[in-house]
């Protein structure tokens, strides 16, 4: 959610952050690893799409997009990158643009508002000129859902199994008293239709640490299976976690109802044990051969740190005998991951 600007840190420790080989006796590589996070540089809501064989990172800035574009998905250090859109005048405090894929085209969703109230952010939509070439033009900003004015961030599309689009984004009710998670169908990749649709709204007590948020949806599908991966408490403390919930059977998403919820704790979260905080605001997207689930999320290193120095990390998604993704243990900088398969 928000930008903070911040100071530049730089980790001293032996290949954190880079990829790097054990050797046997004979000098042969065996197994290649890495350490989180994969950007230095504060990447709060990162979200990583791969496009013909490379990878093309967004993340918060605040006042612009840039696109980082690399070949691999553990190192996004000395990736190639081109700002490809900055606020208009009036218009501040961008957040989560989100890259998507979609019948063809290729679009980012974010959020930004009038720079007088956090209320009133809005969700917008641009397209590339060509799907192609990420880092080339992109059209003039869309907004989303004009017929509302009430506050919307955190967008993300559902491709359904039907052939349907679906918007899913939060927003606050009226009067606010929560963040919550909405649905609406789509005419297309930038048309909206209302009316919003609650789907969801925080109530257990792993939602409301700081305040009751659900946000950063993620649509995940496995062997016919489709999965909402979802952010919840605030970012600004160290519990922010990630919940997810469910449809099957091609039913109709507009209906809340035919969503299945795990309400009963977080499915990704802290782990003090390796100093790993306000873990959240995912997206995922396919190793190099296509052979595994990564999914690409923000963290912070200090307790106290108040999501402040949030830095996009990776970790690999194993899957439940019922199809269901398995969530890893959240690891700290300092631990040794393998690569993404085919790196």
């Amino acid at each position: 959610m928000a930008f903070t600007k911040i100071l530049f840190v730089t980790f001293l420790v032996l290949g954190v952050g880079h990829a790097f080989s054990s050797r046997n006796s004979t000098g042969r590589n065996q197994e290649n690893y890495f350490r989180n996070p994969i950007l230095d540089e504060l990447a709060a809501d990162p979200s990583v799409i791969k496009l013909n064989g490379w990878y093309y990172m967004v993340f918060t800035q605040g006042n612009k997009i840039d696109i980082l574009k690399s070949p691999i998905l553990s190192n996004f250090r000395n990736a190639e990158r081109s700002t490809i859109y900055v606020t208009p005048p009036f218009r501040h405090n961008l957040w989560a643009p989100e890259l998507h894929l979609i019948r063809g085209g290729l679009y980012i969703y974010f959020t930004m508002d009038d720079g007088v109230a956090d209320e009133n952010h809005r969700m917008y939509v641009i397209q590339a000129l060509d799907p192609n070439n990420p880092l080339g033009r992109w059209s003039s900003e869309i907004r989303l859902l004009p017929e509302e004015e009430i506050y919307a961030i955190d967008g993300t599309v559902m491709q359904y199994g039907n052939g349907e689009l679906y918007f899913i984004w939060t927003g606050f009710p009226q009067p606010p008293g929560s963040m919550n998670l909405y649905i609406a169908r789509m005419e297309s990749a930038t048309r909206v239709f209302p009316p919003r649709i609650l789907l969801r709204r925080p109530t257990m007590e792993w939602e409301t640490h700081g305040y009751p948020v659900n946000e950063g949806p993620f649509i995940v599908e496995n062997a016919g299976r489709t999965f909402l991966v979802f952010s919840a408490s605030s970012t600004f403390t160290p519990d922010y976690c990630l919940g997810i919930m469910g449809i099957d059977e091609l039913r109709d998403p507009l209906v809340p109802s035919n969503w299945w919820n795990d309400v009963n704790h977080c499915v990704f979260q802290r782990n003090d044990a390796e100093s790993v905080f306000t873990t959240g605001h995912a997206s995922f997207v396919r190793s190099l051969d296509d052979s595994e689930l990564w999914m690409v999320y923000h963290a912070t290193d200090n307790v106290n740190d108040n999501g402040v120095n949030r830095r996009a990390r990776i970790q690999k998604i194993e899957w439940n005998p019922d199809l269901a993704p398995r969530f890893p243990v959240a690891a700290g900088i300092n631990t040794p991951l393998l690569v993404p398969s085919g790196e």
